[in-house]
């Protein structure tokens, strides 16, 4: 009796049984090719609706293959694929600043599930989850700082060299930075130096804290590295062609560590010059990048025409909202200033290029001193640095 059982058992499940979870694999891999090519292209509104029509997809496949999921004991593995768009959306829509859609998803399916049993493939990817959680709290005023530092610090020891965790880190520092807990995010940055031997975050940290006020010196060694930071991000740009990322901060970073120097400088019009040169080569690389939006860096398409700043008429964002979130800080990552400040130098640089590349000479000269002084002003008051500069 008991061989006839499991021969019956056998027979149950079919060859159409197998043809229907095989065109269910094969769908499932066209979303998540479908995902990574616009999530590659920056286009992450888009991304978001392909995971959300893959969840839609899976949740009526479900229902429709029921029985067969269980003849085949595979609706554990149904609900994995599922959570896995779930984990993806959630961080799109951090990335977004769609705080309310980061906290819902991880409320409704990470909060209280079985992670034995239905996460066991996403276990390395939890702490993200969980730190994209709790930092969607803090940007609402909510949840605890002190569980967001822990987490923290706990996912960056872990042992575990996945390749989200240089991305993982450096989120966290720029955020335990703008909100000032600086301590926290120079541990950080020291863990991230030591792991992937990027020094971008640990220098950003230590110049905003100084600009802020915390700090009445800048470490000794933090103008020499500064050099080192520029052209490790520099070479990456290079290979990535990522333009608006880790590349441009390092530039503004340069430009205010530059500006703090010239005090320390006999030579102080090269010096001022050089810091110029640094904001012009952040504004060319935001001009010969694609469109984008200047919040959540989504790229612009024929169906999701963006808005352009009425002030600049460079910088673009995919929302009224956007603009205002970065109008008065954190246009940058990680950077305490906004594009109120860097709409002026904005507009003085675009009259300039225009006038330069129609040959209109009659103009050049007037416009370049006019964004020169832009420049200054930015960083001098724009950006805070006027009364500041490096100890003797």
């Amino acid at each position: 009796m008991g061989k006839k059982g499991k021969r019956s058992r056998r027979k149950t499940i079919n060859a159409a049984d197998r043809a229907s979870i095989v065109a269910v694999q094969t769908k499932i891999k066209e979303f998540n090719e479908k995902f990574s090519k616009s999530l590659s292209l920056q286009l992450d509104s888009q991304a978001a609706n392909e995971l959300r029509e893959g969840i839609k997809w899976i949740e009526a496949k479900k229902l429709e293959l029921s029985d067969t999921l269980l003849r085949m004991k595979l609706q554990t593995w149904f609900v994995e694929n599922k959570l896995i768009f779930y984990a993806n959306l959630m961080g799109l829509e951090l990335s977004r600043r769609n705080f309310d859609g980061v906290i819902q998803i991880y409320k409704e399916h990470f909060e209280r599930c079985n992670i034995d049993v239905k996460m066991k493939n996403l276990l390395c990817a939890f702490p993200t989850l969980q730190l994209n959680y709790h930092e969607a709290l803090l940007r609402q005023g909510k949840g605890s700082i002190d569980t967001f530092i822990s987490l923290s610090k706990l996912h960056s020891t872990n042992g575990r060299q996945e390749n989200g965790l240089k991305t993982d880190l450096r989120r966290s520092a720029d955020f335990l930075r703008t909100i000032k807990h600086f301590d926290a995010a120079i541990a950080l940055g020291k863990q991230l130096e030591a792991l992937t031997g990027d020094r971008l975050s640990l220098a950003t940290t230590y110049l905003d804290q100084y600009i802020v006020g915390d700090e009445e010196s800048l470490p000794t060694d933090f103008a020499s590295n500064m050099t080192q930071v520029m052209q490790k991000h520099k070479t990456e740009s290079n290979e990535t062609e990522d333009f608006t990322t880790s590349y441009t901060v390092s530039i503004l970073l340069l430009a205010q560590s530059t500006y703090l120097s010239h005090q320390l400088n006999d030579n102080t019009e090269v010096v001022m010059r050089k810091a110029i040169g640094f904001i012009e080569e952040y504004l060319d690389l935001i001009l010969r990048a694609e469109t984008h939006c200047s919040t959540c860096k989504q790229t612009g398409t024929e169906s999701e025409v963006q808005f352009v700043c009425s002030g600049c008429r460079v910088a673009c964002y995919c929302s009224i909202d956007h603009q205002r979130m970065t109008w008065k800080k954190d246009a940058e990552t990680g950077m305490r200033f906004g594009h109120e400040v860097l709409c002026p130098v904005m507009k003085a640089y675009r009259k300039w290029r225009h006038a330069n590349d129609n040959g209109d000479n009659e103009r050049v000269s007037r416009l370049r001193r006019r964004f020169e002084r832009e420049c200054l002003y930015c960083l001098s008051d724009g950006m805070g640095l006027k009364d500041k500069c490096f100890k003797k």
